[in-house]
């Protein structure tokens, strides 16, 4: 309850700014640049007792009509964007409308940018691939600087070391890999293949430690 009237105060103290709808880029394909190398140090069977912290985009807040259609921002007492129209992909499988709602699944500050994942939880045929982005929303302009290849950011959160992201795409039956994504430019530098969908990450100095299904990975990052 709390946090409900939190985010309502925040909402109210700033105008809610609609995006516009953006272009739903095609998948990703290959490893990009390839100037960002993954190096697996190590890789473990998960264990649940050793699970990374859940992530969570703090300070900032992510707000919605309910829990599964999370779509607005908010930094509260500075500005609200609103991802509605990012929800929707322009193309549905049939049967598929009440599975692929892309909301909002992290959010993080950094550089001017405020960087957004955005992604449904199903398969990507269900939106014919249009699914699971990262975003980068200008904040002195307010517009969309650039939108990332689809298939590249469905894990729970992203990390951010030196000019790239670091994120995660997988689902059941489908290739599960780590990217990094250059912060100016939205374009992937490098991926790796992973054993299982990824779930978490978190960064230590240049080193990653990578949750996934049913795998624990330690990773090294050179070249970002």
């Amino acid at each position: 309850m709390l946090r409900l009237l939190l985010v309502s105060a925040a909402l109210a103290a700033e105008p809610v700014i609609v995006l516009p709808q953006p272009h739903f880029n095609a998948a990703a394909t290959g490893v990009g640049s390839a100037k960002v190398r993954f190096t697996v140090i190590s890789s473990t069977p998960a264990d649940p007792a050793r699970d990374i912290r859940a992530p969570s985009s703090r300070p900032l807040l992510l707000e919605g009509p309910d829990g599964n259609t999370m779509h607005v921002v908010v930094a509260p007492g500075r500005y609200s964007y609103d991802f509605r129209r990012y929800a929707w992909p322009p193309r549905i499988a049939p049967g598929e409308r009440e599975f692929v709602y892309e909301q909002v699944v992290f959010a993080k500050e950094a550089g001017g940018l405020l960087l957004v994942e955005t992604a449904h939880s199903t398969y990507a045929k269900s939106s014919h691939g249009q699914n699971a982005y990262l975003n980068a929303i200008d904040l002195k302009t307010r517009k969309l600087r650039w939108r990332s290849p689809a298939l590249v950011a469905n894990a729970g959160n992203f990390v951010l070391l030196n000019g790239i992201a670091v994120s995660g795409y997988g689902f059941t039956d489908e290739p599960d890999y780590l990217y990094a994504v250059d912060r100016t430019t939205g374009r992937v530098k490098g991926r790796l293949l992973l054993p299982s969908a990824p779930e978490r990450i978190a960064r230590h100095g240049n080193v990653l430690t990578v949750d996934t299904y049913d795998h624990r990975l330690t990773i090294r990052v050179t070249g970002a």
